[in-house]
């Protein structure tokens, strides 16, 4: 036969279930929130901190594509690279292009660049989204002066680790792009898409090393602050771009000049 518990009885055991599953859900929690913030650092590096502060406002869903908009796009590319990777060894190759990436992350982030994608050692920047910004042509074009200025410096690394130099170009158009969310439920990755996309490519395609070369839009945008290159326009035909597209050389923004043009 059972014993039966008394009122006090049975209030204390209540009063320990409740402490217990009170235990339990503090534990939980805090293992949601250790979840949590080592997922942020599994995505951080893959992810713009905009891009990360809107998932954090939307529940973890990337939400804030779908539209047009006019932005700044900035392509950059290092010249005769899989001809160097193919002399270098693998391992010294990496470490060469994971400080030159560092580098240029820094500068990026700096002028509110929101890195879209890593192309090999190519990158593909976004200004103005996906927070508007009236200054995207602007940071855009501060920023390729200030990557193309830090190449000194790399190359000064490179040298004393023994490594050979790197040359990258530069291309830039502002426009109207396709921005939102591209793959399915399990990957998604913010990207841009549109004729202003592929265009941008091009324009970087034309550029040599320490090239910056930039589109009429963005030149318009920036104004007095864009320093051209006397005699660096030129019209060109892009591939699978319609008409001829006028190009210019910049060699700097406000009071920054690219290295052999300073007294210019």
């Amino acid at each position: 036969m059972e014993h039966s518990l008394s009122p006090e009885e049975e209030l204390i055991q209540l009063r320990e279930q409740v402490a217990s599953l009170q235990e339990e859900n503090d534990n939980l929690k805090n293992l949601i929130q250790q979840a949590k913030k080592t997922a942020r650092s599994v995505i951080a590096p893959y992810l713009t901190e905009e891009v990360l502060e809107e998932m954090h406002k939307n529940k973890g869903q990337l939400t804030i594509g779908g539209e047009r908009r006019y932005v700044a796009m900035l392509f950059t590319d290092l010249r005769d690279s899989t001809a160097i990777a193919e002399q270098m060894q693998t391992q010294d190759f990496i470490r060469m292009l994971n400080h030159y990436l560092e580098e240029m992350i820094e500068i990026i982030n700096a002028w509110q660049g929101n890195i879209l994608d890593f192309v090999g050692d190519a990158i593909v920047v976004v200004f103005g989204a996906p927070r508007p910004n009236d200054s995207a042509s602007l940071n855009a074009v501060a920023c390729a002066v200030s990557m193309q200025r830090r190449m000194n410096a790399i190359n000064e690394w490179n040298r004393e680790q023994g490594y050979p130099n790197l040359y990258m170009g530069i291309g830039i158009h502002a426009g109207e792009a396709i921005l939102g969310n591209i793959g399915s439920e399990t990957r998604t990755k913010y990207d841009m898409i549109g004729r202003n996309v592929n265009l941008t490519s091009r324009i970087e395609g034309c550029s040599k090393g320490g090239q910056i070369l930039i589109s009429s839009s963005v030149l318009h945008d920036g104004g007095d602050q864009i320093h051209l290159l006397p005699g660096g326009d030129r019209l060109v035909s892009l591939k699978g771009i319609q008409g001829e597209t006028l190009i210019h050389e910049v060699i700097g923004f406000g009071r920054r000049m690219l290295p052999g043009y300073e007294k210019t």
